[in-house]
Protein backbone atom coordinates (compact mmCIF):
# COMPACT_ATOMS: atom_id res chain seq x y z
CA UNK A 1 0.00 0.00 0.00
CA UNK A 2 3.16 2.27 0.79
CA UNK A 3 4.80 1.63 -2.39
CA UNK A 4 1.49 2.68 -4.53
CA UNK A 5 0.68 5.87 -2.48
CA UNK A 6 4.44 6.53 -3.11
CA UNK A 7 3.88 5.88 -6.92
CA UNK A 8 1.12 7.61 -7.10
CA UNK A 9 2.94 10.60 -5.67
CA UNK A 10 5.77 10.48 -7.99
CA UNK A 11 3.13 10.35 -10.87
CA UNK A 12 1.71 12.85 -9.35
CA UNK A 13 4.77 15.05 -9.51
CA UNK A 14 5.40 14.26 -13.13
CA UNK A 15 2.45 15.10 -13.94
CA UNK A 16 2.50 18.55 -12.38
CA UNK A 17 6.00 19.19 -13.51
CA UNK A 18 4.34 18.37 -17.62
CA UNK A 19 1.29 20.38 -16.97
CA UNK A 20 3.49 23.37 -15.66
CA UNK A 21 5.89 23.21 -18.87
CA UNK A 22 2.97 22.65 -20.86
CA UNK A 23 0.96 25.59 -18.91
CA UNK A 24 4.18 28.13 -19.03
CA UNK A 25 3.56 31.67 -20.25
CA UNK A 26 4.69 32.15 -23.77
CA UNK A 27 7.19 34.96 -23.36
CA UNK A 28 6.57 37.98 -25.85
CA UNK A 29 8.67 39.69 -28.17
CA UNK A 30 8.47 43.68 -28.33
CA UNK A 31 9.28 45.01 -31.95
CA UNK A 32 9.76 48.51 -31.84
CA UNK A 33 12.48 50.44 -34.35
CA UNK A 34 12.24 54.66 -33.77
CA UNK A 35 14.85 54.75 -37.05
CA UNK A 36 12.01 52.55 -38.90
CA UNK A 37 9.71 54.85 -38.23
CA UNK A 38 7.94 53.53 -35.13
CA UNK A 39 7.89 56.42 -33.92
CA UNK A 40 6.91 60.10 -36.03
CA UNK A 41 6.55 63.55 -34.40
CA UNK A 42 3.23 65.49 -35.07
CA UNK A 43 2.31 68.91 -34.82
CA UNK A 44 -1.19 68.26 -34.33
CA UNK A 45 -2.94 64.81 -33.41
CA UNK A 46 -5.49 63.20 -34.75
CA UNK A 47 -8.59 65.51 -34.53
CA UNK A 48 -6.35 68.58 -35.71
CA UNK A 49 -5.24 69.99 -32.35
CA UNK A 50 -2.11 72.16 -32.38
CA UNK A 51 0.77 71.31 -30.25
CA UNK A 52 3.64 68.60 -29.99
CA UNK A 53 2.84 64.81 -30.64
CA UNK A 54 4.34 61.61 -31.22
CA UNK A 55 2.61 58.93 -33.25
CA UNK A 56 4.03 55.40 -31.95
CA UNK A 57 3.73 52.11 -33.59
CA UNK A 58 4.41 48.69 -31.94
CA UNK A 59 4.05 44.87 -32.85
CA UNK A 60 5.00 41.60 -30.74
CA UNK A 61 5.81 38.31 -31.88
CA UNK A 62 6.69 35.22 -29.91
CA UNK A 63 9.80 34.19 -28.95
CA UNK A 64 10.04 31.64 -31.39
CA UNK A 65 9.16 34.10 -34.46
CA UNK A 66 5.87 33.35 -34.40
CA UNK A 67 2.99 35.90 -35.00
CA UNK A 68 0.82 36.18 -31.88
CA UNK A 69 -3.13 35.41 -32.63
CA UNK A 70 -4.22 36.63 -28.77
CA UNK A 71 -2.44 37.75 -25.20
CA UNK A 72 -2.87 35.66 -22.64
CA UNK A 73 -2.19 37.39 -19.25
CA UNK A 74 -2.66 41.00 -17.97
CA UNK A 75 0.00 43.22 -20.50
CA UNK A 76 1.03 47.02 -20.61
CA UNK A 77 2.52 49.38 -23.11
CA UNK A 78 4.92 52.04 -20.93
CA UNK A 79 5.53 54.88 -22.94
CA UNK A 80 7.93 57.00 -21.04
CA UNK A 81 9.29 60.34 -22.57
CA UNK A 82 12.54 61.51 -20.88
CA UNK A 83 11.87 58.83 -18.29
CA UNK A 84 7.82 59.96 -17.65
CA UNK A 85 5.32 58.17 -18.21
CA UNK A 86 3.15 59.84 -20.86
CA UNK A 87 0.89 57.03 -21.26
CA UNK A 88 0.02 53.25 -20.76
CA UNK A 89 -1.81 51.27 -23.51
CA UNK A 90 -3.80 47.26 -22.27
CA UNK A 91 -2.78 45.53 -24.83
CA UNK A 92 -5.26 42.82 -23.47
CA UNK A 93 -7.88 43.99 -26.48
CA UNK A 94 -7.62 42.98 -30.00
CA UNK A 95 -5.03 44.96 -31.70
CA UNK A 96 -4.93 46.00 -35.24
CA UNK A 97 -3.80 42.82 -37.36
CA UNK A 98 -1.92 43.89 -40.31
CA UNK A 99 0.07 42.53 -42.84
CA UNK A 100 4.17 42.67 -42.17
CA UNK A 101 6.28 44.60 -44.84
CA UNK A 102 9.28 41.59 -44.82
CA UNK A 103 13.24 42.14 -45.86
CA UNK A 104 13.90 38.91 -47.39
CA UNK A 105 17.35 37.79 -48.26
CA UNK A 106 17.48 35.40 -50.96
CA UNK A 107 20.64 33.43 -50.82
CA UNK A 108 21.56 30.74 -53.43
CA UNK A 109 23.62 27.83 -53.86
CA UNK A 110 25.82 28.24 -57.12
CA UNK A 111 28.36 24.60 -56.43
CA UNK A 112 29.42 22.44 -59.04
CA UNK A 113 26.71 19.98 -58.15
CA UNK A 114 23.80 22.59 -59.45
CA UNK A 115 24.75 21.62 -63.00
CA UNK A 116 22.83 17.82 -62.42
CA UNK A 117 19.58 17.24 -63.22
CA UNK A 118 18.78 21.08 -64.42
CA UNK A 119 18.99 22.15 -60.68
CA UNK A 120 20.20 25.54 -61.92
CA UNK A 121 17.94 26.15 -64.77
CA UNK A 122 14.94 25.30 -62.55
CA UNK A 123 16.16 27.55 -59.60
CA UNK A 124 16.22 30.12 -61.66
CA UNK A 125 13.03 29.68 -63.14
CA UNK A 126 12.19 29.07 -59.32
CA UNK A 127 13.69 32.15 -57.72
CA UNK A 128 12.03 34.59 -60.89
CA UNK A 129 8.18 33.37 -59.52
CA UNK A 130 9.21 33.78 -55.72
CA UNK A 131 10.22 37.23 -56.89
CA UNK A 132 7.07 37.90 -58.60
CA UNK A 133 4.98 36.44 -55.58
CA UNK A 134 6.72 39.19 -52.77
CA UNK A 135 5.20 42.08 -52.24
CA UNK A 136 6.13 45.30 -54.37
CA UNK A 137 6.84 47.07 -50.66
CA UNK A 138 9.04 43.77 -49.64
CA UNK A 139 13.29 44.70 -50.09
CA UNK A 140 14.94 41.60 -51.15
CA UNK A 141 18.61 41.34 -50.66
CA UNK A 142 21.03 38.43 -52.74
CA UNK A 143 23.96 36.31 -51.98
CA UNK A 144 24.74 33.49 -54.54
CA UNK A 145 27.36 30.96 -53.04
CA UNK A 146 29.30 27.97 -53.51
CA UNK A 147 32.09 27.06 -51.17
CA UNK A 148 32.10 31.19 -50.51
CA UNK A 149 30.46 34.06 -51.81
CA UNK A 150 30.68 33.89 -55.65
CA UNK A 151 32.31 36.70 -57.87
CA UNK A 152 31.35 38.00 -61.06
CA UNK A 153 34.43 37.98 -63.98
CA UNK A 154 35.72 41.50 -62.24
CA UNK A 155 35.95 40.04 -58.94
CA UNK A 156 32.63 42.05 -57.77
CA UNK A 157 30.87 39.81 -55.05
CA UNK A 158 27.62 38.34 -56.40
CA UNK A 159 25.64 40.17 -53.86
CA UNK A 160 23.54 42.41 -53.98
CA UNK A 161 22.17 45.15 -50.70
CA UNK A 162 17.97 44.93 -50.36
CA UNK A 163 16.30 46.61 -53.12
CA UNK A 164 12.68 46.58 -55.06
CA UNK A 165 14.69 46.02 -57.67
CA UNK A 166 13.62 42.80 -59.15
CA UNK A 167 15.32 42.63 -62.31
CA UNK A 168 18.46 43.38 -61.04
CA UNK A 169 18.67 40.18 -58.67
CA UNK A 170 17.22 38.56 -61.76
CA UNK A 171 20.13 39.52 -63.88
CA UNK A 172 22.66 38.50 -61.53
CA UNK A 173 21.46 35.22 -60.65
CA UNK A 174 20.68 34.15 -64.60
CA UNK A 175 24.74 35.42 -64.97
CA UNK A 176 26.35 32.85 -62.88
CA UNK A 177 27.19 29.23 -63.67
CA UNK A 178 27.68 26.61 -61.09
CA UNK A 179 31.06 25.57 -59.68
CA UNK A 180 32.91 24.66 -56.84
CA UNK A 181 31.57 23.22 -53.27
CA UNK A 182 28.89 24.03 -50.74
CA UNK A 183 29.25 26.33 -47.60
CA UNK A 184 25.70 27.38 -47.00
CA UNK A 185 25.87 27.71 -43.41
CA UNK A 186 28.37 30.90 -44.13
CA UNK A 187 26.38 31.86 -46.34
CA UNK A 188 23.18 32.00 -44.21
CA UNK A 189 24.94 34.16 -41.41
CA UNK A 190 26.04 36.71 -44.39
CA UNK A 191 22.34 36.62 -45.69
CA UNK A 192 21.16 37.59 -42.03
CA UNK A 193 23.75 40.45 -41.36
CA UNK A 194 23.42 41.58 -45.25
CA UNK A 195 18.91 42.54 -44.56
CA UNK A 196 19.65 43.82 -40.98
CA UNK A 197 21.48 46.67 -43.06
CA UNK A 198 17.25 47.27 -44.16
CA UNK A 199 15.84 48.75 -40.64
CA UNK A 200 12.09 47.23 -39.55
CA UNK A 201 10.32 44.65 -37.74
CA UNK A 202 10.10 41.48 -40.21
CA UNK A 203 13.34 39.73 -41.79
CA UNK A 204 13.43 36.47 -43.63
CA UNK A 205 16.25 34.59 -45.53
CA UNK A 206 15.67 31.60 -48.01
CA UNK A 207 18.42 29.52 -48.52
CA UNK A 208 18.60 27.40 -51.34
CA UNK A 209 20.89 24.60 -51.48
CA UNK A 210 21.61 21.02 -53.19
CA UNK A 211 23.91 19.59 -50.76
CA UNK A 212 25.88 18.82 -47.96
CA UNK A 213 27.64 22.04 -45.83
CA UNK A 214 31.97 21.04 -46.89
CA UNK A 215 33.18 24.34 -46.56
CA UNK A 216 32.23 26.25 -44.03
CA UNK A 217 34.17 27.99 -41.21
CA UNK A 218 31.33 28.66 -38.78
CA UNK A 219 29.33 26.33 -37.66
CA UNK A 220 25.05 26.12 -37.07
CA UNK A 221 25.14 27.16 -33.61
CA UNK A 222 26.75 30.34 -34.90
CA UNK A 223 23.98 30.78 -37.35
CA UNK A 224 21.24 30.16 -35.11
CA UNK A 225 22.96 32.57 -32.65
CA UNK A 226 23.20 35.14 -35.57
CA UNK A 227 19.14 34.75 -36.07
CA UNK A 228 18.59 36.05 -32.94
CA UNK A 229 18.48 39.30 -31.15
CA UNK A 230 18.29 40.06 -27.33
CA UNK A 231 17.51 35.97 -26.94
CA UNK A 232 14.83 36.33 -29.45
CA UNK A 233 14.49 35.05 -33.13
CA UNK A 234 15.17 38.20 -35.36
CA UNK A 235 15.38 36.44 -38.43
CA UNK A 236 13.79 33.66 -40.02
CA UNK A 237 15.41 31.31 -41.85
CA UNK A 238 13.42 29.26 -44.62
CA UNK A 239 15.57 26.35 -45.96
CA UNK A 240 14.78 24.57 -49.10
CA UNK A 241 16.79 21.33 -49.79
CA UNK A 242 16.80 20.51 -53.26
CA UNK A 243 17.35 16.88 -54.16
CA UNK A 244 17.39 13.30 -52.23
CA UNK A 245 18.53 13.13 -48.27
CA UNK A 246 22.24 12.12 -47.87
CA UNK A 247 23.18 9.07 -46.77
CA UNK A 248 26.40 10.36 -45.46
CA UNK A 249 28.18 7.05 -46.05
CA UNK A 250 32.08 7.27 -45.44
CA UNK A 251 34.40 7.76 -48.23
CA UNK A 252 37.76 6.24 -48.33
CA UNK A 253 40.36 7.73 -51.38
CA UNK A 254 43.85 8.03 -52.24
CA UNK A 255 45.42 10.69 -53.85
CA UNK A 256 48.40 9.61 -56.06
CA UNK A 257 50.23 12.24 -57.18
CA UNK A 258 52.90 12.76 -59.86
CA UNK A 259 55.77 15.25 -59.05
CA UNK A 260 58.30 14.60 -61.28
CA UNK A 261 60.49 16.69 -62.96
CA UNK A 262 58.32 17.53 -66.22
CA UNK A 263 56.00 19.14 -63.81
CA UNK A 264 58.23 22.53 -63.24
CA UNK A 265 56.85 24.56 -66.38
CA UNK A 266 53.11 25.52 -66.76
CA UNK A 267 50.89 23.24 -68.07
CA UNK A 268 50.28 25.96 -70.74
CA UNK A 269 51.08 28.89 -72.79
CA UNK A 270 48.77 31.24 -70.87
CA UNK A 271 49.36 29.72 -67.30
CA UNK A 272 51.56 31.87 -65.15
CA UNK A 273 52.18 29.08 -62.24
CA UNK A 274 54.40 25.67 -62.63
CA UNK A 275 52.12 22.61 -62.88
CA UNK A 276 53.68 21.49 -59.52
CA UNK A 277 51.63 24.67 -57.95
CA UNK A 278 48.87 24.09 -59.78
CA UNK A 279 48.85 20.56 -58.38
CA UNK A 280 48.92 21.90 -54.99
CA UNK A 281 46.56 24.38 -55.09
CA UNK A 282 43.99 21.89 -56.57
CA UNK A 283 44.59 19.26 -54.16
CA UNK A 284 44.21 21.36 -51.82
CA UNK A 285 40.59 22.31 -53.19
CA UNK A 286 39.62 18.37 -53.47
CA UNK A 287 40.45 18.31 -49.51
CA UNK A 288 38.84 21.47 -48.58
CA UNK A 289 35.64 19.71 -50.72
CA UNK A 290 35.43 16.56 -48.24
CA UNK A 291 33.10 15.66 -45.88
CA UNK A 292 33.63 15.24 -42.67
CA UNK A 293 32.35 11.38 -43.44
CA UNK A 294 36.23 11.57 -45.70
CA UNK A 295 38.99 9.87 -45.28
CA UNK A 296 41.92 10.56 -47.54
CA UNK A 297 45.46 9.22 -47.76
CA UNK A 298 48.57 10.55 -49.70
CA UNK A 299 50.69 8.70 -52.13
CA UNK A 300 53.41 10.85 -53.95
CA UNK A 301 55.48 9.62 -57.22
CA UNK A 302 58.33 10.28 -59.62
CA UNK A 303 61.06 7.83 -60.65
CA UNK A 304 59.89 5.95 -57.19
CA UNK A 305 56.96 5.63 -54.74
CA UNK A 306 56.68 7.27 -51.45
CA UNK A 307 54.50 5.92 -48.53
CA UNK A 308 52.08 7.69 -46.89
CA UNK A 309 55.09 8.08 -44.09
CA UNK A 310 56.74 10.19 -43.58
CA UNK A 311 54.41 12.57 -45.09
CA UNK A 312 51.45 11.80 -43.21
CA UNK A 313 51.32 10.84 -39.08
CA UNK A 314 48.43 8.12 -39.97
CA UNK A 315 47.78 6.34 -43.67
CA UNK A 316 44.58 8.18 -43.88
CA UNK A 317 43.20 11.74 -42.22
CA UNK A 318 39.92 13.06 -42.18
CA UNK A 319 38.57 16.49 -42.99
CA UNK A 320 39.74 17.98 -39.21
CA UNK A 321 42.96 17.17 -40.58
CA UNK A 322 43.12 18.94 -43.80
CA UNK A 323 45.65 21.22 -42.40
CA UNK A 324 48.26 18.69 -42.11
CA UNK A 325 47.46 16.97 -45.20
CA UNK A 326 47.25 20.15 -47.43
CA UNK A 327 50.60 21.28 -46.10
CA UNK A 328 51.99 17.81 -47.07
CA UNK A 329 50.85 18.16 -50.50
CA UNK A 330 53.14 21.65 -50.71
CA UNK A 331 56.41 20.07 -50.17
CA UNK A 332 55.94 17.86 -53.07
CA UNK A 333 58.71 19.42 -55.77
CA UNK A 334 58.93 18.52 -59.12
CA UNK A 335 61.89 15.56 -60.15
CA UNK A 336 62.84 12.36 -61.13
CA UNK A 337 61.03 10.20 -64.11
CA UNK A 338 56.98 9.09 -63.81
CA UNK A 339 56.10 5.55 -62.25
CA UNK A 340 52.05 6.15 -62.10
CA UNK A 341 51.38 2.00 -62.45
CA UNK A 342 53.21 1.70 -59.61
CA UNK A 343 52.17 4.38 -57.25
CA UNK A 344 48.40 3.35 -58.58
CA UNK A 345 48.81 -0.61 -57.38
CA UNK A 346 50.54 0.76 -53.94
CA UNK A 347 47.41 3.01 -53.41
CA UNK A 348 44.80 -0.12 -54.06
CA UNK A 349 46.78 -2.24 -51.63
CA UNK A 350 46.65 0.71 -49.16
CA UNK A 351 42.73 0.97 -49.25
CA UNK A 352 42.75 -2.86 -48.96
CA UNK A 353 44.74 -3.55 -45.87
CA UNK A 354 42.73 -0.61 -44.55
CA UNK A 355 39.39 -2.57 -45.00
CA UNK A 356 37.50 0.50 -44.26
CA UNK A 357 33.72 -0.16 -44.14
CA UNK A 358 32.37 2.68 -46.96
CA UNK A 359 33.13 3.41 -50.36
CA UNK A 360 36.77 3.19 -51.85
CA UNK A 361 38.25 5.07 -54.45
CA UNK A 362 41.72 6.11 -55.82
CA UNK A 363 42.53 9.44 -57.44
CA UNK A 364 45.73 9.09 -59.69
CA UNK A 365 47.27 12.78 -61.41
CA UNK A 366 50.04 12.46 -64.15
CA UNK A 367 51.22 14.81 -66.47
CA UNK A 368 53.42 12.12 -68.91
CA UNK A 369 53.82 8.63 -69.75
CA UNK A 370 54.57 6.08 -67.63
CA UNK A 371 58.19 5.53 -67.65
CA UNK A 372 59.26 3.71 -64.52
CA UNK A 373 57.18 1.42 -63.17
CA UNK A 374 57.62 -2.25 -62.60
CA UNK A 375 53.34 -3.15 -62.51
CA UNK A 376 51.69 -3.06 -66.08
CA UNK A 377 48.84 -1.50 -66.76
CA UNK A 378 47.00 -4.97 -66.95
CA UNK A 379 48.10 -5.73 -63.15
CA UNK A 380 46.76 -2.62 -61.99
CA UNK A 381 43.52 -3.14 -63.51
CA UNK A 382 42.99 -6.63 -62.30
CA UNK A 383 44.03 -5.48 -59.12
CA UNK A 384 41.08 -2.96 -58.84
CA UNK A 385 38.94 -4.64 -60.30
CA UNK A 386 39.43 -7.98 -57.61
CA UNK A 387 38.90 -5.09 -54.79
CA UNK A 388 36.16 -3.12 -56.60
CA UNK A 389 37.73 -0.13 -56.55
CA UNK A 390 37.15 2.17 -59.33
CA UNK A 391 40.30 4.52 -60.61
CA UNK A 392 39.60 8.20 -61.42
CA UNK A 393 42.57 8.91 -63.72
CA UNK A 394 43.93 12.75 -64.68
CA UNK A 395 46.26 13.81 -67.50
CA UNK A 396 47.52 17.18 -66.89
CA UNK A 397 48.98 18.77 -70.02
CA UNK A 398 49.08 19.12 -73.72
CA UNK A 399 47.49 16.83 -75.79
CA UNK A 400 50.60 14.38 -77.05
CA UNK A 401 52.28 15.01 -73.28
CA UNK A 402 49.78 12.36 -71.66
CA UNK A 403 48.97 8.84 -72.33
CA UNK A 404 45.49 9.64 -72.62
CA UNK A 405 44.35 6.04 -73.97
CA UNK A 406 45.88 4.09 -71.02
CA UNK A 407 44.81 6.10 -68.55
CA UNK A 408 41.17 6.26 -70.17
CA UNK A 409 41.26 2.24 -70.51
CA UNK A 410 42.54 2.22 -65.94
CA UNK A 411 39.13 4.02 -65.40
CA UNK A 412 36.46 2.37 -67.59
CA UNK A 413 37.70 -1.39 -66.88
CA UNK A 414 37.61 0.17 -63.15
CA UNK A 415 34.07 2.13 -63.41
CA UNK A 416 36.21 5.02 -63.15
CA UNK A 417 36.30 8.26 -64.99
CA UNK A 418 39.47 9.54 -67.22
CA UNK A 419 39.86 13.56 -66.65
CA UNK A 420 41.99 15.84 -69.06
CA UNK A 421 43.25 18.91 -67.43
CA UNK A 422 44.83 21.64 -70.07
CA UNK A 423 45.36 24.89 -67.87
CA UNK A 424 45.36 25.58 -63.96
CA UNK A 425 41.65 26.35 -63.92
CA UNK A 426 40.60 23.00 -65.61
CA UNK A 427 42.80 20.77 -63.21
CA UNK A 428 41.11 22.58 -59.87
CA UNK A 429 38.01 21.97 -61.31
CA UNK A 430 37.95 18.71 -61.55
CA UNK A 431 39.79 18.22 -58.32
CA UNK A 432 37.12 19.99 -56.15
CA UNK A 433 34.26 18.35 -59.15
CA UNK A 434 35.18 15.05 -58.01
CA UNK A 435 35.76 15.65 -54.57
CA UNK A 436 32.07 16.51 -54.36
CA UNK A 437 30.89 13.62 -56.63
CA UNK A 438 32.75 11.36 -54.14
CA UNK A 439 31.72 12.67 -50.49
CA UNK A 440 28.34 14.73 -51.48
CA UNK A 441 25.90 12.14 -51.83
CA UNK A 442 22.97 14.04 -50.43
CA UNK A 443 20.91 17.16 -48.72
CA UNK A 444 21.57 17.15 -44.85
CA UNK A 445 18.23 16.83 -43.76
CA UNK A 446 18.72 16.95 -39.88
CA UNK A 447 20.81 20.45 -40.05
CA UNK A 448 18.44 21.74 -42.49
CA UNK A 449 15.51 21.36 -40.35
CA UNK A 450 17.02 22.21 -37.25
CA UNK A 451 18.16 25.74 -39.00
CA UNK A 452 14.68 26.29 -39.84
CA UNK A 453 13.25 25.13 -36.86
CA UNK A 454 15.41 27.00 -33.82
CA UNK A 455 15.16 30.20 -36.28
CA UNK A 456 11.34 30.33 -36.21
CA UNK A 457 11.05 29.44 -40.38
CA UNK A 458 10.30 26.29 -42.06
CA UNK A 459 12.29 23.42 -44.04
CA UNK A 460 10.99 22.56 -47.62
CA UNK A 461 12.40 19.26 -49.50
CA UNK A 462 12.31 19.03 -52.93
CA UNK A 463 13.17 15.43 -54.08
CA UNK A 464 12.52 16.76 -57.98
CA UNK A 465 14.03 19.95 -59.38
CA UNK A 466 11.11 20.38 -61.89
CA UNK A 467 9.13 21.18 -58.97
CA UNK A 468 11.09 23.88 -56.95
CA UNK A 469 9.07 26.67 -58.91
CA UNK A 470 5.80 25.77 -57.02
CA UNK A 471 7.57 25.22 -54.02
CA UNK A 472 9.30 28.56 -53.75
CA UNK A 473 5.92 30.08 -54.52
CA UNK A 474 4.76 28.23 -51.30
CA UNK A 475 8.30 29.38 -49.42
CA UNK A 476 7.00 33.30 -51.01
CA UNK A 477 3.61 32.93 -49.16
CA UNK A 478 4.66 31.59 -46.12
CA UNK A 479 6.72 34.28 -45.01
CA UNK A 480 4.50 36.79 -45.58
CA UNK A 481 2.51 36.90 -42.50
CA UNK A 482 0.29 38.62 -40.09
CA UNK A 483 1.36 40.92 -37.24
CA UNK A 484 0.23 42.14 -34.00
CA UNK A 485 0.15 45.68 -33.95
CA UNK A 486 -0.82 49.18 -32.67
CA UNK A 487 -0.63 52.47 -33.08
CA UNK A 488 -1.32 55.39 -30.84
CA UNK A 489 -0.58 59.48 -31.00
CA UNK A 490 0.18 60.87 -27.34
CA UNK A 491 1.12 64.60 -26.82
CA UNK A 492 4.21 65.37 -25.48
CA UNK A 493 3.99 66.55 -21.99
CA UNK A 494 6.62 69.42 -22.71
CA UNK A 495 4.90 71.46 -25.03
CA UNK A 496 7.55 74.22 -25.54
CA UNK A 497 9.26 74.68 -29.28
CA UNK A 498 12.80 74.98 -27.35
CA UNK A 499 14.29 72.06 -29.87
CA UNK A 500 15.59 69.93 -27.04
CA UNK A 501 15.80 66.55 -27.45
CA UNK A 502 12.88 63.94 -26.25
CA UNK A 503 13.79 60.54 -25.47
CA UNK A 504 10.91 57.86 -26.07
CA UNK A 505 11.04 54.72 -24.33
CA UNK A 506 8.60 51.87 -24.93
CA UNK A 507 8.58 48.51 -22.16
CA UNK A 508 6.10 45.79 -22.09
CA UNK A 509 5.04 45.00 -18.65
CA UNK A 510 2.61 42.55 -16.76
CA UNK A 511 0.50 43.62 -14.14
CA UNK A 512 1.18 46.72 -11.92
CA UNK A 513 -1.10 49.87 -10.93
CA UNK A 514 -0.73 53.41 -11.94
CA UNK A 515 -2.03 56.48 -11.59
CA UNK A 516 -2.90 60.01 -13.82
CA UNK A 517 -2.32 63.26 -12.87
CA UNK A 518 -4.77 65.01 -14.95
CA UNK A 519 -3.05 68.09 -14.11
CA UNK A 520 0.40 66.87 -15.21
CA UNK A 521 -0.93 65.05 -17.94
CA UNK A 522 1.22 62.46 -16.21
CA UNK A 523 1.20 58.95 -14.78
CA UNK A 524 2.74 57.31 -11.40
CA UNK A 525 3.84 53.54 -10.65
CA UNK A 526 1.87 52.95 -7.67
CA UNK A 527 2.37 49.40 -7.69
CA UNK A 528 4.97 47.91 -9.78
CA UNK A 529 4.44 45.43 -12.33
CA UNK A 530 7.15 42.63 -13.95
CA UNK A 531 9.13 44.75 -16.88
CA UNK A 532 9.58 42.01 -19.09
CA UNK A 533 11.02 43.99 -21.90
CA UNK A 534 12.57 47.41 -23.02
CA UNK A 535 13.05 48.87 -26.21
CA UNK A 536 14.42 52.27 -26.74
CA UNK A 537 14.88 55.10 -27.80
CA UNK A 538 15.03 58.21 -30.53
CA UNK A 539 15.89 61.70 -29.87
CA UNK A 540 13.60 63.50 -30.99
CA UNK A 541 13.84 67.65 -31.51
CA UNK A 542 10.47 69.81 -32.01
CA UNK A 543 10.47 73.50 -32.67
CA UNK A 544 11.97 76.91 -33.28
CA UNK A 545 15.84 76.87 -32.47
CA UNK A 546 16.23 80.14 -30.01
CA UNK A 547 19.66 81.48 -29.27
CA UNK A 548 20.08 82.23 -25.74
CA UNK A 549 22.17 85.65 -24.74
CA UNK A 550 23.51 86.79 -21.38
CA UNK A 551 21.08 90.22 -20.83
CA UNK A 552 24.14 92.42 -21.64
CA UNK A 553 24.83 91.11 -25.01
CA UNK A 554 20.67 92.27 -26.00
CA UNK A 555 21.50 95.65 -24.75
CA UNK A 556 24.26 95.93 -26.39
CA UNK A 557 22.20 94.60 -29.42
CA UNK A 558 19.63 96.70 -29.15
CA UNK A 559 22.00 100.34 -28.28
CA UNK A 560 23.64 99.07 -31.97
CA UNK A 561 19.87 98.90 -33.56
CA UNK A 562 19.22 102.45 -32.45
CA UNK A 563 22.80 103.80 -33.41
CA UNK A 564 21.90 102.20 -36.81
CA UNK A 565 18.10 103.74 -37.10
CA UNK A 566 19.77 107.38 -36.07
CA UNK A 567 22.76 107.61 -37.96
CA UNK A 568 20.87 109.25 -41.41
CA UNK A 569 19.39 111.95 -39.50
CA UNK A 570 22.94 113.28 -37.89
CA UNK A 571 24.37 112.71 -41.07
CA UNK A 572 21.80 115.25 -42.65
CA UNK A 573 22.27 117.68 -39.47
CA UNK A 574 26.10 117.99 -40.45
CA UNK A 575 26.26 117.76 -44.17
CA UNK A 576 27.39 121.23 -45.47
CA UNK A 577 24.18 123.26 -46.61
Amino acid sequence: MRKLALLLTVLGALAASVLAQETKAPRYVLKFDPAAGDVVPLDRDDKGVEGIYFKVRFSLTLESGAAVEKLEGDYKLILREDDKIVKIVDVVPTPVVTQAITTVGLAIDTSGSMNKHRRMEQARLAAEAFLKKLPAKSDCGLLLFDHETRTMPDKTPCVIEPTKDRQKLLSMIHQVEPRGGTAYIDAGIDAIRLIRTVRGRDHAVVLMTDGLDLNSKRTIDDLIREAKKDGAIDVRVYTVGIGEPGKFEKVNSVLVLDHSGSMKPPANDVDTISKIEALHQAAHRYVDSMSTAGRVSLIPFSTTVGKPRPYLEEPFLEKKDAGVLKKSISKLEPRGETALFDATFDAICLLETDNSQGRRAVVAMTDGYDNSSRRRVEEVIERAKDAKIPLYLLGFGRDGEIDAKTMRRMADETAGKFYHAKSKDDLINIFESLSIELHDDGIDEISLKRIATETGGQFFPVKDANKLKVILEEVGKTIQRETFESTFIIRSYNQRRDAKTRNVTLSLTQGGEYTFDEKTGLYTQVQGGKELETRSTRQIQRGLVIAEMNHVMYLVLLVGIGALIALPGLLRRVAPA
